[in-house]
């Protein structure tokens, strides 16, 4: 077994001597390949709802429940995928961090032919900031992170072309009222949860099973969907969890790169991710927040940049003019170890490697052998962890940097999704 301080050294050089995968392009899809092409002439009109937190409503009028779809339009150009029938945002309802009913968004994509008890995928996306323009659903031809909000087009196209219905969360406090809890587990996996259930309220061609599905933060959100001690438990149907990539063990880079005295490519990524980690823990620590931003836990200057991360998406915040100007080291107060050491020690809390999982719930891993922002040798890790506590893993390996991953599973991930739903059987809804 590979000692701990030689695998340290492992991911150092991982991460300093390949190319930052969150800057990498999506793989582009192979020569001649074609998708059938979006139809947006089967759109409907209808408003979104704009209800504040303590008002979020059902179409039934009842309040205070979560999973209930709020309100549906044709979704934005930038969210539409070829394959489906129908591109609808939607607004449904979920629990935040304070135990509210709240509004939140995404987005719902219909295959090509309409079928009894189709499949449900919920699809979480991948890092693309905290800030409400960073939402897919709020993406625009001309956004800075259409990439990464478009990056799980392919698997998208995929499970249409298999039938699915494919749902995607924006994530609690993205694209709605109030912050957004990066990359913690509980929230994700609410967001996932609640937005099958709504869907499958709502939309009657959806059958009771689904698959939680997700790359990056994606896999977080899908691996703790699975949890069978998580908010998503009592939900029933939950066939499966595909995670792509999923982030494991972030403590050990914060610690690698913890006093780094550099600032540029691609240590400003990390440091932009560590920047929107402090906020998503910030978010439901308020001891914490006044660490960081008033005793000391940040150097004035990261302070000045605090409110970038309400207002910048991810490819900006690792700009020179923002996060992405300071070395880790510039961006630590008086008390930044401190600081430091509560982010890691909370980061450890709440890694996926801990999670209880549903018993005989089957899992999937995808890993890109060329992965800077989620190492293989931790993937292979988590995945040989699971095995270990009696969890049916699947593992697939991929030639590929943290993005360009999901591209490249695509068409196997969504055999092996569909295969659940027919190996299952999908009586009618239990709706």
């Amino acid at each position: 077994m590979r000692g701990r301080g030689s695998l340290r050294a492992l991911l150092l050089s991982m991460l300093l001597t390949t190319a930052a995968g969150l800057a990498v392009p999506a793989a582009v899809p192979p020569a001649g390949a074609t998708l059938p092409a979006y139809d947006a002439s089967e759109t409907r009109t209808a408003p979104l709802s704009a209800a504040p937190p303590t008002q979020a409503a059902g179409r039934d009028g009842r309040t205070g429940r979560p999973g209930r779809l709020l309100s549906r339009r044709p979704a934005g150009e930038t969210s539409r995928v070829a394959g489906a029938r129908r591109a609808l945002e939607v607004r449904y309802t979920t629990t935040d961090r304070r135990g509210r009913v709240v509004p939140a968004s995404g987005l719902v994509l219909l295959p090509a032919e309409r079928r009894t008890a189709a499949p449900l995928v919920i699809y979480g996306h991948m890092t693309t900031g905290a800030a409400d323009a960073c939402a897919p659903t709020r993406g625009t031809p001309d956004s800075t992170e259409l990439r990464r909000m478009q990056q799980g087009d392919r698997v998208a196209a995929a499970l249409l072309e298999g039938g699915a219905v494919v749902a995607r969360p924006d994530y609690e406090g993205l694209g709605v009222r109030g912050p957004h809890p990066y990359l913690r587990g509980e929230s994700l996996a609410r967001s996932m949860g609640d937005m099958a259930r709504a869907v499958r309220r709502a939309f009657p061609e959806v059958g009771r099973h689904w698959v939680a599905a997700g790359h990056s933060e994606g896999g977080v959100a899908a691996l703790n969907t699975g949890a069978r001690t998580g908010p998503a438990a009592r939900i029933p149907g939950l066939l499966g969890v595909a995670a792509i990539t999923p982030v494991t063990q972030v403590d050990i880079l914060a610690t690698l790169l913890g006093d780094a005295p550099i600032a540029s490519a691609p240590v400003n990524v990390v440091v932009s991710l560590a920047a929107l980690i402090l906020k998503g823990q910030a978010t439901e620590d308020r001891a914490l927040r006044r660490l960081l931003l008033q005793q000391g836990g940040l150097s004035p200057e990261a302070v000045a940049l605090w409110p970038d991360l309400e207002r910048l998406c991810l490819e900006d915040l690792g700009g020179t003019d923002s996060w992405g100007g300071l070395s880790p080291q510039q961006v630590k107060g008086p008390r930044g170890d401190e600081a430091l050491e509560e982010m890691k020690n909370k980061l450890r809390a709440d890694d996926v490697r801990h999670l209880t999982m549903r018993l005989g719930l089957p899992i999937r891993i995808d890993a890109g052998a060329l992965d800077s922002v989620a190492p293989l040798p931790l993937t292979i890790q988590l995945a040989e962890e699971y095995r270990a506590r009696g969890y049916p893993v699947d593992l697939a390996l991929w030639p590929a940097e943290h993005s360009p991953t999901a591209d490249q599973a695509a068409p196997e991930l969504a055999a092996w999704i569909l295969d659940l739903f027919q190996t299952a059987g999908d009586p009618r809804s239990v709706r």
